[in-house]
C-alpha cells in the first residue's frame, strides 16, 4: 500500500496538467470549424496518423518475374483503348472557308459576315503602305530563322547598329 500512494500522486499530478492544459485559454484549437479544447488533442492525432503510416506494409512487387509466354500472352490480349470517341457521321462538321483577309469583315461562302475571331484587331491586314513596306524589306534583308552575323553576313542595319 505504501508503495501504491506514490504512483497515484504521479498520476493524480499527471491528470492535473493535462487537464490544466485542455482549460488553458490559450491552447484552443480549431479542426474544421469546430472549437477542441487544448491542442494536445490534434497534436495526438497527429501522432497517431503518422504512426499508423509508418506501421503499414508497402506495396512490394512479385519478386518471381512473368515468363516470356506470359508477357506474350498480356500484350496479344492487350487492346488500348482509344484516346477519344469515334466522330459519328451525323456529327461531322465542314468548318467554313475563309475567302478573303483576315480582317474585322470577311467573306465566307460568298457572305459577308463580322469576324470577331480575327488577330487584326488594329485593321493593318490588308493595308497597302504596310504591305509595300514588307515587301520592300523582305527583298532588302531576306527572311530567316536567325539572324547571326556570320550566318547572313553584315548587312546595313549591323553597322547602324554598331554604330550608335
Amino acid at each position: 500500500m505504501d508503495m501504491a500512494l506514490p504512483i497515484v500522486n504521479a498520476t493524480t499530478a499527471a491528470l492535473a496538467r493535462v487537464s490544466a492544459a485542455f482549460n488553458a485559454p490559450l491552447a484552443r484549437a480549431v479542426v474544421f470549424g469546430v472549437h477542441i479544447d487544448g491542442h494536445l488533442v490534434v497534436e495526438g492525432l497527429l501522432i497517431a496518423v503518422i504512426v499508423f503510416q509508418l506501421s503499414r506494409k508497402s506495396y512490394k512487387p512479385p519478386k518471381k518475374p512473368l515468363s516470356e509466354k506470359e508477357v506474350d500472352e498480356l500484350c496479344d490480349e492487350w487492346e488500348p483503348e482509344p484516346l477519344c470517341p469515334p466522330i459519328k457521321e451525323e456529327s461531322h462538321i465542314d468548318p467554313p472557308i475563309l475567302e478573303s483577309a483576315a480582317g474585322p469583315h470577311t467573306t465566307i461562302e460568298g457572305k459577308e459576315v463580322v469576324n470577331f475571331a480575327s488577330a487584326n484587331y488594329l485593321g493593318l491586314i490588308g493595308n497597302e503602305k504596310i504591305i509595300d513596306s514588307c515587301v520592300g524589306s523582305l527583298e532588302k534583308y531576306g527572311v530567316g530563322s536567325c539572324g547571326p552575323r556570320g550566318f547572313y553576313g553584315t548587312i546595313g542595319l549591323y553597322i547602324l547598329c554598331s554604330c550608335s
